[in-house]
């Protein structure tokens, strides 16, 4: 099932604390400009797939980079953790008529490619429906939801087996996509080596970041 255009959720975390769980080989500065550089990734593939990128952020480098090539929205600071920030973005990217239908993309997909964007779409049931693609560690790195509200988000450990549940439970069809070049987020020393195996990793802009070899300028990419 094809959309005309559809809204795309990216919520990215402040550049100075991004990726601390790569400390132990990644100084704080190039932690930063890896995940500048996955983000770069996501919104050129959201933008090729003809869809409109939305960054979640209150990062004013992320503002200034995407400045033009994404729609931006501040953080709620009065929400709590990813999941009320997702949960009042939605209800937000909502107010102004009928959202019915929002795709939540990661921001640390160093893989991520319009087609892998299209194929999601194409393979999603009608509403009421939730398509999911499963990170390694049991994530959710993508989740297409027709139409949001239904279930309350559950970001975090195992997340993909707590949104299939509550989907379930709402009465929602829901559809596990295999999408190689989305289900490879970076997070962890094993994730880059796992990266960095592939000719694609190595080719990414994130791989380029890990190399020394090239820029992550996001108007570059485009």
């Amino acid at each position: 099932m094809r959309v005309e255009r559809l809204q795309v959720l990216v919520p990215v975390n402040e550049l100075e604390r991004a990726k601390g769980r790569l400390a132990e080989v990644l100084d704080p500065a190039a932690r930063a400009a890896l995940a500048l550089a996955t983000v770069t990734t996501v919104v050129g593939a959201i933008r090729e797939a003809g869809h409109e990128p939305v960054l979640l952020t209150r990062d004013a480098r992320v503002r200034s980079a995407f400045e033009g090539l994404a729609a931006m929205i501040d953080e709620d600071p009065e929400a709590r953790g990813l999941n009320g920030q997702l949960e009042s973005a939605i209800a937000r990217v909502g107010a102004d008529g009928d959202l019915g239908e929002l795709l939540i993309l990661h921001a640390d997909l160093p893989l991520a490619t319009a087609q892998a964007i299209r194929d999601l779409v194409d393979e999603a049931p009608p509403a009421p429906s939730v398509t999911l693609v499963r990170s390694g560690d049991g994530g959710t790195n993508a989740m297409l939801l027709r139409p949001p509200g239904r279930f309350a988000l559950a970001y975090g450990a195992n997340s993909f087996a707590r949104h299939r549940e509550a989907a379930v439970v709402a009465g929602m069809a829901v559809a596990e996509v295999q999408s190689p070049a989305l289900a490879l987020d970076v997070d962890t020393p094993a994730d880059i080596e796992r990266l960095m195996a592939l000719p694609a990793g190595r080719a990414s802009a994130a791989g380029k970041v890990l190399t020394g070899d090239g820029a992550t300028s996001p108007a570059a990419q485009q």
